[in-house]
């Protein structure tokens, strides 16, 4: 037995005690979503949550794992989106470490807790290897239907043009599949709340290659502190705890709840310029239960440089970011608590 399925047997009794609490909790967590295509959403929950509970009691983690891996390739074959089952997986693993951390917390409570907080980050690992795997298939399709059209010129000039695009895409999805990876692997074992926005700011800077990055939330005085990335070379007019209530692209990120692309800062009222030579702006709000409590800030040198598919990517990564900052909140929380 490895040493998480290990760890994870020793949380299920508790969490098996707890089964109908985290069941109601994930639902409730659910029910601002539209399940595609599962029937009666208790049922399936509960068909989940027994499958997951059963196979940890046993210590049977890593079967899980490739149990998680083997329906996500099926369900990428198959057309189906993955986004919804990593929303059902993520707040389901947020309501077990809720349920872990209440109460009093038993020997071993941390080592269980990361336990858990990893089973839930390589479960959607598993997933955005499933879509990776998926799109480099759909491209050797494509490869092989313009092959076939060799004896045509100009359809084969038009086809080619199409697997050109087509490539283009699918390498500009997979360096967004390669993020994603990166910046969960990098902050799956972090729980310290400042490390973790450090290194998260560090790795998306570094893979996207933008004059600046920062992750900022909100302090229990609405006022923005966070840790941010730059390139060598790249400083702020401003740095430390913010004055006053949230301003900027960021603060009209937070009031709206909803990403905010500028193509050209100068033409924007709101912009504040704390980062000398940036050009085009990206903010994406962290949204916990619906409420903004902090952001994720992209800016560039590059006039115009975020578009929907840049949006959609840091939407996911703020997913990953406002769960990791959830789980390293629990565990401060529950080590105050042993304290």
């Amino acid at each position: 037995m490895t040493p998480l399925a290990a760890a994870l047997q020793k949380a299920s009794p508790r969490l098996e005690a707890q089964r109908a609490a985290i069941l109601e909790a994930w639902l409730r967590a659910l029910a601002d979503t539209a399940a595609p295509g599962v029937g009666d959403l208790r049922e399936s929950c509960e068909r989940e949550l027994d499958f997951v509970l059963t196979r940890l009691r046993v210590g049977e983690a890593e079967e899980l794992l490739d149990e998680e891996a083997r329906e996500a390739a099926r369900r990428a074959r198959t057309g189906s989106s993955l986004q919804w089952r990593a929303q059902a997986l993520s707040r389901l693993d947020r309501c077990c470490l809720g349920a872990l951390t209440n109460g009093d917390v038993p020997d071993h409570g941390d080592e269980q807790v990361q336990a858990v907080a990893e089973l839930g980050t390589r479960r959607l690992q598993a997933l955005l290897r499933a879509s990776e795997e998926e799109n480099h298939r759909r491209v050797l399709e494509t490869q092989e239907q313009a092959a076939q059209a060799a004896d045509k010129a100009r359809e084969l000039e038009r086809a080619n043009e199409a697997l050109r695009k087509s490539e283009r895409q699918s390498q500009h999805r997979a360096e967004q599949i390669a993020l994603l990876s990166s910046v969960a692997h990098r902050i799956a074992s972090i729980l310290d709340a400042e490390r973790l926005m450090q290194e998260a700011a560090e790795v998306i800077q570094a893979r996207l290659n933008h004059t600046y990055v920062a992750v900022v939330v909100l302090d229990d005085e609405g006022v923005l502190v966070g840790r941010w990335a730059g390139r060598a070379g790249v400083g702020r007019r401003s740095a430390g705890r913010a004055q006053g209530p949230a301003g900027g692209v960021i603060g009209r990120a937070l009031r709206k709840r909803a990403p905010q692309v500028v193509a050209d800062v100068s033409k924007d009222p709101d912009y504040h310029p704390d980062v000398p030579g940036t050009h085009s702006e990206m903010v994406i709000p962290l949204l916990d239960a619906g409420e903004a409590v902090g952001a994720i800030d992209f800016q560039t040198e590059r006039a115009g440089a975020f578009d929907l598919d840049a949006v959609a990517v840091g939407e996911t990564l703020a997913e990953f970011l406002v769960v990791a900052l959830r789980n390293a909140r629990l565990f401060s929380e529950s080590r105050r608590g042993q304290d």
